[in-house]
């Protein structure tokens, strides 16, 4: 009789984003996943959070900073090239892909990782809730379990028989540690002509350089009313060190770049600006009364008012259900009328208490902290049964033959 020894191979596991806010979501969870097993190895597609918290980065996402539906053909060549490197690191044997957001990437992804027989967990689901409602059969069959971050997204899977768990939303996890390591001040009910204004013009390049100008010069409408006033603008870690300090550099009112935590910008802000995405629920979050701007080609905003069903924009309109803070899209995103409605909510003192306190509401719609631990334990659960799966079948192979 032969005796075969089972030797412990190290789970190989992959996380693939393409924003910065996925960066910063994917290191969380890389975080938990390696302090609920230390022997994992965990390869990806990230930038400088993910890399922190461990992983090995393969490919900096800073090349993949694209909006707009039209803008993707002209970055072919970049998404092609990560595709095809995404595609050799599955070729190179994975335990568990996990994908987070970056949908049309992502999606294309889980597909090639399901024909090599790669489990895939979607974390950060796409928003199929407000386009390409279609999306959910290759969900449904590339995908075996989704996590979801938003309240109302679980009824969705379900409803289309997609394994799907609610884990709560990881932003709050971020706040949770920037509060126990941070003062911060308390919002302000009156501000005079010394305001703090935040502006947060993304994490891509392309949206920095079309949202920026427009924000900056709507500051400096501002200044008769405001002379006092200053700019706190947090840098995302997507971009390039140089650009932002370019854009700012001939400002004539006081602008304070901050790396690190955008809670740092916005407990210390009276009023926000900030380009519609992942931003306006940091925003709600903190407490600070905002106005959504954002801005695309025109293409490609025209090709996504035929495909969008929404009666908002930004997520945390969305996530309230009822629009309380006002949006500034396309033709509407410009320095004139960001200057009216900042102008409007830092001198009615009413207007900005009531739109903080539904802020905070919205906030609490996003569930608990722990979402970056409720999440790892989800995937290591599946890990495990897929690794017990496995073993099981081998030990069949090898019994064969044993037997012959």
């Amino acid at each position: 009789m032969v005796k075969h020894t089972q030797h412990k191979v190290q789970p190989r596991l992959m996380i693939v984003t393409g924003e910065a806010s996925g960066d910063l979501h994917g290191g969380a969870l890389a975080e938990a996943l390696f302090s609920k097993n230390r022997e994992i190895e965990i390869v990806g597609f990230g930038g400088k959070a993910m890399q922190t918290a461990g992983v090995d980065i393969q490919f900096d996402i800073k090349h993949l900073g694209i909006v707009g539906i039209i803008e993707v053909f002209f970055h072919f060549r970049v998404i092609l090239k990560a595709f095809r490197k995404a595609v050799a690191l599955l070729d190179q044997g994975l335990d568990l892909l996990i994908v987070i957001d970056f949908s049309g990437f992502n999606l294309r992804l889980a597909k090639a990782a399901k024909e090599r027989g790669i489990p895939v967990v979607y974390y950060i689901s796409p928003q199929v809730w407000a386009w390409r409602a279609g999306r959910i059969g290759a969900i449904a069959e590339r995908v075996e379990k989704i996590l979801v971050i938003l309240p109302f997204e679980k009824a969705i899977y379900d409803a289309a028989k997609v394994s799907c768990e609610f884990v709560g939303h990881p932003l709050l996890d971020e706040l949770a540690v920037f509060k126990k390591d941070h003062a911060f001040p308390i919002y302000r009910k009156q501000v005079g002509q010394s305001p703090v204004i935040a502006l947060l013009p993304g994490s891509r390049t392309r949206e920095v350089n079309t949202i920026l100008p427009e924000m900056l010069e709507s500051v400096r409408k501002l200044l008769p009313d405001f002379p006092g006033l200053t700019v706190m603008i947090p840098m995302a870690s997507s971009l390039s060190e140089s650009l932002i300090p370019d854009l700012v550099k001939d400002t004539p009112f006081p602008v304070s770049l901050k790396k690190g935590s955008i809670y740092e910008v916005l407990f210390k802000a009276d009023l926000a600006v900030v380009a519609s995405g992942t931003a306006t629920l940091q925003g709600a979050m903190a407490g600070t009364p905002m106005v959504v701007v954002y801005k695309v080609s025109f293409l490609s905003y025209w090709i996504a008012k035929l495909m969008v069903k929404l009666k908002a924009v930004s997520l945390v309109n969305i996530v309230a259900d009822e629009p309380f803070v006002p949006e500034l899209i396309q033709g509407e995103c410009t320095s004139e009328r960001i200057a009216q409605e900042v102008d409007r909510l830092l001198k009615d003192s009413m207007a900005r208490q009531a739109m903080h306190e539904n802020l905070l509401t919205v906030a609490l719609k996003l569930g608990r902290p722990g979402a970056s631990a409720r999440a790892a334990s989800a995937i290591l659960k599946l890990l495990n049964q897929r690794q017990q799966c496995k073993q099981t079948q081998q030990a069949k192979v090898s019994e064969g033959r044993v037997v012959a």
